[in-house]
């Protein structure tokens, strides 16, 4: 929906809500502004024209098809406002899973550095806080993530493919081949063998 239609909408709404709010406004005006016979208020404003917008605006609240009207709106403007808070939602998860993506790629990289001599896991051993928190991070978008026994294989090399295909496709966007992936590495470190 534009963002012109969506003011408009508004717009209307709020217009309609006047009515609803007459009673309220009337006796606070009555109340604060017209109560001193002899202030400004009172002389611009007789008490005869406030009283009889009251009317009137009381009047238009009770016809059918304003009560119609009004819960037609509210039921669009709940709606718009589902529509725009689960989009910003979408988008806001799609931002943290391409952030993810990029982290694992940047992980993959690291670690393929740091591997390049042996000592395999204890070369890598300041890396652990940020993989430990990239693999919570994927656990909440409910990502596989291989667990401790990752640090008990050979080499680096399965952590750093595993990093490498999921985070470029959380990347480019495309979560659902990303977690189909993630899953696909889960077998393979089951069967391999742990030193």
């Amino acid at each position: 929906m534009s963002k012109w239609l969506k003011l408009f909408l508004f717009g209307i709404w709020g217009v309609l809500l006047i009515p609803l709010m007459t009673p309220t406004l009337e006796k606070w005006l009555l109340d604060n502004v017209f109560s001193d016979p002899h202030g400004l208020a009172a002389t611009v404003f007789p008490n005869a024209g406030p009283t009889s917008v009251f009317a009137n605006l009381l009047a238009l609240g009770e016809q059918r098809w304003f009560k119609f009207a009004l819960v037609f709106l509210t039921g669009l403007v709940i709606g718009v406002a589902l529509e725009w808070v689960s989009r910003k939602s979408g988008e806001t998860k799609a931002f943290e899973l391409r952030s993810l993506g990029t982290k694992f790629r940047s992980l993959s990289d690291h670690i393929k550095v740091r591997t390049a001599s042996s000592g395999w896991p204890d070369n890598v051993r300041d890396l652990k806080p940020a993989i430990l928190s990239v693999f919570i991070s994927a656990k909440k978008f409910d990502l596989w993530v291989p667990n401790e026994h990752v640090y008990q294989l050979p080499d680096a090399s399965f952590l750093c493919e595993y990093f490498k295909c999921v985070g470029k496709l959380l990347e480019d966007g495309h979560f659902d081949k990303a977690n189909s992936e993630a899953l696909s590495w889960k077998p393979f470190l089951d069967k391999v063998k742990l030193s």
